[in-house]
């Protein structure tokens, strides 16, 4: 029979393990509490049963890009991140734009001062940037994705393992890609060139990953780029015919039983098409669904045409931009909200993943501390570290504290350089 610890143990667990994904300062806030519930929520095995209770990663935010410019400089964006939980702050990146997101990180192009463009990879949750090697090539058109290449992964939680990028571009002599390995640090040699069948360009919009492959909107909205990730071949697949698709934009989705999908307005409806199953030449599009917005957003939302901003993959969030700023949709449940609000942006990355303190708590340096200027004792737990500067949170009875000091003055706790989380 297990001993009274040890139940109390596995009951503490399963009420930790409820605790909703986004509100990872919970987590903090528990293992702050004693030795016993700190260990339990750093141990490796409750980060894997927090991920497989919970199934789907949680939204934990959004990138966007923001025009910057004004009547007496040049246009220049923004790349911003808003967080939608409490565990990340929003980051604005300057002459930056978001390319994609998936698998826990963002993708982003930055422009430097000569004009030059060099792709990089983000992780809001590791606080990594990975500044991909210069392409010394110059396409008419392109766009990129990002995702994980880690053998097995179930991609809940992609932090720290590899990960690839695919570069698709045009050019006057065909259709290019190239894909970079963050195991290698390099890029791979250009592809066969695939032959372009018309004048079309592809357009920095949100690609869809599907199974083993990628695809790409291109700029007349008539035309999807099918590239697999794995062979590197690469397909043109026709959308359905349709006068309204010129007008409204069209967002690309995988389907909940893995099929390729897309969405789009007609008027006051939603509409949700996806490609039939049958062989490529043989496949055609069917509409699935129309949901009449009128029945979902606030009165006064649709006073100017709505338009699609992106999609979720994983969990079945639909985003609208309309007058009134941008809503979120859950697929499933009909359940709307309403977004921070960003002026400028029309396009929404959803950034989804799974974010627990262990990254925090497994690095836990447990020392008794003493603040003179609080007379209080204080637990330390040091939490990260870089060249020349080091913090640390302290559990103590005004809340949560993070204290940063720089190599000079290790030693030195006074009040005036700490700050209250929560």
């Amino acid at each position: 029979m297990a001993s009274a610890p040890a139940l109390l143990d596995d009951l503490t667990e399963e009420i930790f393990l409820r605790i909703h994904p986004a509100d990872a300062a919970t987590l903090v806030r528990a293992a702050l509490v004693c030795r016993r519930w700190c260990r339990l929520i750093a141990a490796p095995g409750f980060r894997r049963r927090f991920r497989e209770f919970h199934r789907a990663p949680h939204m934990l935010g959004f990138s966007c890009n923001i025009d910057s410019g004004s009547f007496y400089s040049l246009p220049s964006t923004v790349a911003r991140f808003v967080r939608t939980c409490s565990c990340l702050k929003r980051v604005d990146m300057e002459s930056s734009r978001v390319i994609d997101t998936r698998h826990g990180r963002v993708l982003l192009v930055w422009e430097s001062d000569r004009g030059n463009k060099y792709l990089f990879v983000w992780d809001p949750i590791g606080k990594e940037e990975h500044k991909l090697p210069w392409i010394f090539w110059y396409p008419d058109s392109w766009n990129a994705a990002v995702f994980c290449t880690a053998a097995g992964c179930d991609h809940l939680d992609c932090h720290g393992k590899p990960f690839a990028v695919f570069f698709v571009a045009t050019s006057h002599t065909g259709i290019f890609n190239f894909v970079y390995s963050s195991e290698t640090g390099s890029w791979s040699d250009a592809s066969d060139p695939f032959a372009q069948q018309t004048d079309d360009a592809l357009v920095l919009e949100p690609s869809a990953l599907v199974g083993n492959e990628l695809y790409f909107l291109l700029q007349t909205k008539t035309q999807i780029l099918k590239c697999n990730i794995s062979t590197r071949e690469m397909h043109m697949i026709h959308l359905p015919p349709s006068a309204c698709f010129s007008e409204r934009r069209i967002v690309l989705m995988a389907t909940d039983d893995r099929r390729l999908g897309f969405a789009t307005v007609s008027g006051s409806n939603l509409c949700l098409w996806s490609r039939e199953v049958a062989s490529d030449k043989d496949a055609g599009w069917a509409q699935k669904r129309a949901i009449d917005l009128k029945t979902l957003l606030p009165d006064g939302a649709l006073v100017m045409p709505p338009d699609v901003a992106g999609f979720a993959e994983g969990i079945g969030f639909i985003f609208m931009e309309t007058n009134y700023g941008h809503f979120r949709i859950d697929l499933k449940s009909s359940y709307v909200k309403k977004l921070r609000t960003v002026n400028g942006v029309s396009i929404i990355f959803p950034y989804m993943s799974f974010h627990t303190p262990v990254r925090i708590l497994k690095q836990i340096i447990i020392e008794e501390k003493f603040v003179p200027n609080k007379l209080m004792s204080c637990s330390k737990f040091l939490y990260s570290c870089s060249a020349g500067s080091s913090s640390s949170l302290y559990r103590s009875q005004v809340g949560l504290i993070r204290h940063t000091y720089s190599s000079d003055i290790v030693g030195s706790y006074s009040v005036p350089n700490a700050q209250v989380l929560f």
